[in-house]
């Protein structure tokens, strides 16, 4: 049984499709990247398969339990934590703070809460840093706190939208190995992405939308050889 079922969803906004019959699935173990241009529905599914749309049509199955139109909280208890395109940290509150936020929703107990999400941050190699405010951390700081929130719920299923943007190599390198301890750990992940070179490298799978639909789906080399992607999105063969 796959860990996330989405089949034939549909998302509408007035007359425009934002996401047009959508159906894939992903195991538990995987790393599946979800690329296309902007505006073919990556935020869009996500913002569905999360709880925070609820969808015109199709349905959305995790473990086997259908979740369509669930409310956040409920998905997000269930097992799906995310992260956010624009990375939005509580600014005012200290880095080991933003993460007890998150944990208190699995956690029976404020002590509990603060236990793990020292574990987190020590993980995510934050620790160091879980008595400064927020508002002192650099881009790359604030997205590894954007991660460490979401994990800090101890997610099945891990969706992170763009966690590379705006990085360096380097600092994209040094993610992707994080990206994949996390994996090690147990954690599925479902990546939208427009850094190419960290999708296609990290990714066992990669699902192409273009206008809402899917329009591929393969490995990173066959994805990135597909003469409908290269001429959509791509424009040029990524190896």
């Amino acid at each position: 049984m796959p860990l996330l079922e989405v089949r034939d969803v549909t998302k509408r906004f007035g007359g425009l499709v934002a996401v047009n019959s959508v159906s894939f699935s992903i195991d538990e173990g995987e790393i599946v990247g979800l690329i296309g241009p902007n505006g073919a529905g990556k935020t869009t599914l996500f913002n569905v398969i999360s709880g925070f749309y609820k969808p015109e049509a199709g349905r959305v199955l995790f473990m086997g339990r259908d979740i369509t139109g669930k409310p956040p909280y409920t998905i997000a208890k269930l097992g799906i934590g995310r992260t956010f395109q624009i990375v939005k940290p509580l600014l005012n509150l200290t880095v080991l703070e933003n993460v007890v936020t998150a944990a208190l929703l699995k956690s029976s107990s404020l002590s509990e809460a603060k236990e793990r999400a020292s574990e987190v941050l020590e993980f995510t190699g934050l620790h160091e840093k879980r008595m400064l405010k927020a508002s002192a951390l650099n881009l790359v700081e604030r997205k590894r706190l954007e991660l460490s929130r979401a994990l800090a719920i101890d997610p099945k299923l891990l969706l992170l939208d763009e966690v590379a943007a705006g990085l360096n190599p380097r600092e994209v390198d040094s993610l992707l190995e994080l990206l994949r301890q996390i994996n090690s750990a147990g954690k599925t992940i479902l990546m939208v992405e427009h850094v190419m070179r960290a999708v296609m490298t990290i990714s066992q799978r990669v699902i192409v939308l273009h206008h809402g639909s899917k329009l591929a789906e393969g490995t990173p080399s066959e994805v990135a050889s597909d003469r409908r992607v290269i001429e959509a999105y791509l424009g040029e063969v990524v190896f």
